[in-house]
């Protein structure tokens, strides 16, 4: 990452984000890729999104302080973002309606919900006591 006038630049497969990581910052995408990538160190990565130009990767952990990253965020190509910390994100969530900041919040445990079932759980096979079904 290097960053430059409140720009951080991403080179292709660097990581923003890594999941189980604590979220301090969420980013905007000015220009590149991302790749949304649930399990990225296991046998079995699901990418869950590809997002670019106008969009944001790390906002769900801006909702609470005890949810790590779900997933990790790794630049596809080049990539040119600037970031909100989380006491900017939580300022400007605490300045909303109280009825749609309730929504904003039910809608990100929803989402977590949803990325913890997509989650495939690795399978260990014991190929030394493997028997043929009759």
């Amino acid at each position: 990452m290097n960053e430059q006038s409140g720009r951080f630049t991403f080179e292709q497969n660097e990581s923003l984000l890594k999941e189980g990581d604590t979220g301090d910052f969420a980013y905007l995408i000015i220009s590149g890729k991302v790749n949304i990538v649930k399990g990225v160190l296991s046998n079995t990565p699901v990418t869950l999104a590809v997002v670019g130009k106008g969009e944001v990767v790390g906002e769900m952990s801006m909702f609470d302080d005890d949810h790590p990253h779900m997933a990790s965020a790794i630049a596809a190509e080049k990539t040119i973002t600037t970031r909100i910390s989380r006491e900017q994100f939580q300022a400007r969530l605490e300045s909303m309606d109280p009825v749609m900041r309730g929504i904003m919040k039910l809608l990100g445990q929803r989402i977590r919900r949803m990325v913890a079932d997509l989650t495939v759980e690795e399978v260990n096979v014991d190929w030394g006591n493997w028997r043929k079904s009759p």
